[in-house]
Formats: structure tokens, C-alpha cells, sequence
């Protein structure tokens, strides 16, 4: 395997790039990393803020009842 790493552009939903010429006739896998994007960690931290969890207390406080929700499913709460 060999790995290329070359920048491109994106318009209209496609992506073009320049390649080696010994690549020009083959297949490839394509991995794409916008830099500019929030990653799926950093959009789940936006939403539990915008739902109140900004703080560890609150967020602690949401473990304990997932927990304890998982408990009462398995039937395993007292």
C-alpha cells in the first residue's frame, strides 16, 4: 500500500485532485479530512451544552441516571 498526500478542492459534491502518473489508471481509496470541520466529539460537546450538561457535576449527574436506568432494565435495582 502506498499512501499519497496531495490537497484538493471540492466543488459541486465532487473532488478533484492531481495524482502521480503511475496512479492515473488505478483504483484508490479516498479518505477525506476537512480541517475546518467539527469532528463528531466536538458536535456532541455543542449539544450538551446547548441541553444544560456544561458543567462535570451535570454531566456526572447524567452518567449516574443512565446507570441507574440500565440497573432498572435488567432488573437489578432495588
Amino acid at each position: 500500500m502506498r499512501i499519497i498526500q496531495t490537497k484538493g478542492m471540492v466543488k459541486d459534491g465532487e473532488i478533484k485532485v492531481k495524482v502521480p502518473p503511475e496512479l492515473s489508471n488505478n483504483e484508490v481509496e479516498v479518505v477525506i479530512i476537512a480541517q475546518n470541520e467539527p469532528d463528531e466529539f466536538e458536535l456532541m460537546r455543542k449539544l450538551a451544552k446547548a441541553n444544560g450538561y456544561d458543567s462535570k457535576e451535570k454531566i456526572m449527574e447524567l452518567i449516574k441516571q443512565v446507570k441507574l436506568e440500565i440497573l432498572a432494565e435488567k432488573g437489578l435495582l432495588k
